[in-house]
């Protein structure tokens, strides 16, 4: 059965994550955490739950400031994020996990490796970048920062498209494209911007500028990298998988041909196919 996904705020106001716990009675499956990535939701694997609940209970997560889960505060570092996954899975009253994150998502999981690495079964990471960015991008993320601090907005729902354009453009050299796949019509004067443009450029100052591959050298629990192909679009290049492959030599590294960035969604048969054959293994 579905349980109910929801969010609600503790009494010590901590944010428990809006999600969905796909979960049959009495089930001892072991439990596969799934963590979207940046502008997305956990409404991007909804379509492999039938691919894999009869292998695992799932726990799909809306990460602070996405999906349903509120945007509090600025605080989005990687620790941050992987701190409210354990407030939720303390809340569920879940010890042991797999653990699977998409790009930010990896992020999160490889935080959450370092903190809990006692919680861990087996972890996968898919196609999310290694090494630590320029200084110069830095620079410029700080540039968007205060600009997304000086347009942040009170609702995602607006007149029109051309209102939306207005706040992400600035912010989003790629915006017509975010118009085409991150807005919802839901009447003839009311649209839904699907993410928070503040959250995503806070995430990107502060998220991204650390190599996590630390949390990796120091743990023990079986890791697999799912790598998109280069020619199509992933965010691994080279010179980070020579990095893997030096410092976590015990990483199983596995390239899905013709795939894009979101390899669970250009090509799902064979993420749920090797998703499984290497928990199982």
């Amino acid at each position: 059965m579905f349980r109910n996904s929801y969010c609600v705020l503790r009494k010590d106001n901590k944010i428990i994550l809006h999600h969905q716990y796909v979960k049959d009675d009495k089930s001892q499956k072991p439990v596969l955490v799934m963590l979207h990535g940046l502008l997305s939701s956990h409404e991007t694997f909804l379509p492999l739950i039938p691919a894999l609940r009869s292998h695992f209970d799932l726990l799909l997560i809306d990460q602070r400031g996405h999906g349903l889960t509120p945007a509090e505060g600025e605080d989005y570092t990687a620790e941050r994020m992987a701190r409210d996954v354990f407030e939720l899975l303390d809340y569920l009253k879940i010890t042991k996990i797999i653990i699977l994150g998409h790009s930010m998502g990896g992020r999160t999981a490889l935080m959450f490796g370092a903190l809990f690495p006692e919680m861990i079964d087996k972890m996968i990471i898919e196609d999310m970048g290694i090494h630590q960015r320029q200084e110069r991008t830095l620079e410029r993320d700080l540039e968007k920062l205060s600009l997304a601090r000086k347009s942040r907005v009170p609702s995602l729902i607006f007149k029109s498209k051309e209102e939306i354009f207005e706040v992400i453009s600035p912010l989003f050299p790629y915006a017509k494209d975010l118009l085409k796949t991150k807005v919802v019509m839901l009447a003839p004067d009311k649209f839904e911007l699907k993410f928070w443009p503040d959250v995503s450029v806070l995430y990107g100052y502060q998220g991204n500028y650390t190599d996590l591959t630390f949390a990796l050298t120091e743990s023990k629990f079986p890791v697999m990298l799912l790598i998109a192909d280069p020619k199509v679009g992933s965010a691994l290049t080279p010179k980070c998988i020579e990095h893997i492959k030096t410092h976590v030599p015990r990483a199983i590294l596995h390239p899905i041909a013709k795939s894009w960035h979101n390899i669970h969604k250009t090509h799902p048969t064979e993420f749920c196919e090797s998703l499984i054959a290497f928990i199982k293994s």
